[in-house]
């Protein structure tokens, strides 16, 4: 079969006389590459020597590069092509992309693990001349070419005479992170959480042809801790066809890694081979809030950065999670605060389920986590004489028991109703003095003290009555010295 059909196809190129069957170990031809990305590489291989060719029929005549022979003779190059007693080399393979670009991809390969080198690189000052954003090969000898860039190889062959030009297609991949909220199921670029929650993220890989080198670098803040086993990964072509990739395809990696990432999802070559412009890999995995450090961040965040290619990278894609934190103040009627006080808090007016916390220093209290039993929050003189922070929640409407009060105030009968709605609920104080409707105020008023035995009550009326007892006494003594007189 004549290799002029794979002429629209990306990769290699041969350069050849004009007319007639003739030899030309004089001439020479030249290579461009259209839509050239700057800071790639590229290089070209020539596979095989144009012996002769007749453009009128058709017809070429190519043998093997002597600095390809050791691939020629391998079982793989020699399931895409014979070669005669006489060294002439005949395409014998179906012609479609798919399988030509395998071909391609194959010779790429055995150049890299044997140390076949280009006849010409962009990186050599001279042999790539670029203008715009195309580049050329030129002084080159005819011959049948394949063509590498760093971004990833271009993997497809075609000759002309004696000028090529083809057209770069494998374009820089892109990534899109996100990260659910579980409130609404929504995916976006942040959500809020509680600590102990576990947090869903997904990554979107873009992907262009010729993809090479694929690997997702995932970093995450302190405080969130990555679910390894969560991982699961979709090869999607759009209106065609949606498909889990085997675990086989790629390799979830947590250790030696050799940047500060997280974790790093290293895709097989196999894999990326099979991937073509317009696909998307779709990575997701989840990650816990954790209780470490919640006292020092109540933000956190994932970043998602993909390599590829040799020392190409996307631009890193972040996304942030939220926790609150809300203030008890407690104070008495005239908003002096006091302590003395203990707390529950529960999800309902009445009833309802407790929301367990426990216990970080004197003055603050964090979400427990499922693990961990929960306790009452004490406000006493260590924690501000009236005031306790709680950490780690989520938005939601929460309600506030008090279960013991101040010694000489009345307890509460019902519940403090708060909520929290992207935002903290912190007390604010203006030198030193509590400003009313910040915080989740909570206040204890105390009664009057009733009468005693032996007190102020009985002991007036002793006098009162000693005092009418003295005067009937005088009375009747006046009244009795008048009568004898």
């Amino acid at each position: 079969m004549k290799l002029t059909k794979i002429a629209s196809l990306i990769l290699a190129i041969a350069l050849v006389f004009s007319l007639g069957i003739t030899a030309f170990a004089a001439e020479s031809g030249s290579i461009t590459i259209n839509g050239i990305s700057a800071g790639n590489t590229y290089e070209i291989y020539k596979l095989l020597d144009l012996e002769s060719y007749d453009s009128v029929s058709g017809a070429y005549s190519y043998k093997v590069n002597s600095d390809w022979n050791t691939f020629f003779e391998t079982s793989d190059a020699l399931s895409y092509v014979a070669i005669d007693g006489n060294g002439y080399v005949t395409w014998t393979a179906a012609e479609d992309d798919d399988t030509v670009a395998a071909f391609a991809k194959k010779a790429l390969a055995f150049a890299k693990a044997n140390g076949i080198d280009p006849v010409k690189s962009s990186t050599v000052s001279g042999q790539f001349v670029v203008t715009g954003n195309s580049g050329v090969f030129s002084g080159l000898e005819l011959g049948y070419y394949l063509i590498d860039s760093t971004m990833g190889a271009l993997c497809g062959l075609t000759t002309t005479n004696p000028d090529a030009s083809i057209n770069a297609k494998n374009g820089a991949p892109t990534i899109d992170k996100q990260v659910q909220e579980d409130s609404t199921g929504q995916w976006g670029a942040n959500n809020t959480a509680e600590v102990g929650q576990d947090i869903n993220y997904r990554v979107t890989i873009n992907v262009h042809q010729g993809a090479q080198n694929y690997v997702l670098h995932d970093t995450m803040s302190t405080g969130l801790s990555f679910n390894e086993g969560s991982v699961s990964i979709q090869h999607v072509v759009p209106g065609v066809k949606e498909e889990i990739v085997p675990a086989a395809d790629y390799e979830v990696v947590t250790n030696g890694l050799g940047d500060t990432c997280t974790f790093e999802i290293r895709f097989i070559q196999s894999f990326c081979d099979k991937l073509e412009t317009n696909d998307k890999v779709i990575i997701s995995y989840s990650a816990k809030i954790t209780e470490e450090a919640i006292v020092s961040y109540d933000t956190y965040t994932n970043n998602a950065i993909l390599s590829y290619g040799v020392d190409h990278k996307t631009s890193e894609d972040s996304v942030t999670t939220k926790t609150f934190e809300f203030d008890i103040v407690k104070t008495d009627s005239q908003n002096n605060l006091i302590p003395g006080a203990e707390f529950k808090i529960y999800d309902a007016a009445t009833d309802g389920n407790e929301v367990a916390v426990v216990k970080v220093n004197d003055n603050t209290y964090r979400r427990a986590l499922s693990t961990e039993a929960g306790e009452s929050i004490v406000v006493t003189n260590d924690s501000g004489k009236g005031m306790i922070r709680v950490i780690g929640f989520d938005n939601g409407t929460y309600y506030l028991e008090e279960t013991v009060s101040p010694a000489g105030y009345n307890k509460l009968t019902t519940r403090t109703k708060f909520i929290i709605s992207d935002n903290d609920l912190n007390a604010i104080f203006n030198d030193g003095i509590y400003s009313t409707g910040s915080g989740v105020h909570v206040v204890n008023k105390t009664g009057s003290m009733l009468p005693e035995t032996g007190g102020i009550g009985t002991t007036l009326f002793y006098v009162v009555g000693g005092i009418l007892v003295a005067g009937s006494l005088v009375f009747l003594v006046t009244k009795k010295r008048m009568s004898n007189r």
